[in-house]
């Protein structure tokens, strides 16, 4: 598995682990021409699980990407799908 993959899994692990209805949960990596974008898919009553209280949760995931995007020299973006 490559690295984007294991980022993936591990993002992935993140979202499960903070919603109500884990199995419903997933990312999907999209190789964009500038950046790597993960798509973080989950029902619409698990959004705000997911953003969490003005945007805590959402930015802390952001932030471990960041951290692995600068250990790596690559570029990666983080959104929720609607």
């Amino acid at each position: 598995m490559n690295r984007d993959g294991r980022l993936r899994n591990f993002l992935e692990g993140i979202v499960r682990g903070v919603v109500s209805v884990p199995e419903k949960a997933s990312v999907r990596a999209i190789d964009g021409p500038r950046a790597t974008r993960f798509e973080i898919d989950v029902p619409a009553e698990c959004r705000g699980q997911v953003i969490g209280k003005s945007g805590t949760t959402i930015r802390a995931i952001r932030t471990l990407v960041d951290v692995v995007a600068e250990r790596h020299r690559r570029r990666f973006e983080v959104e929720i799908v609607d």
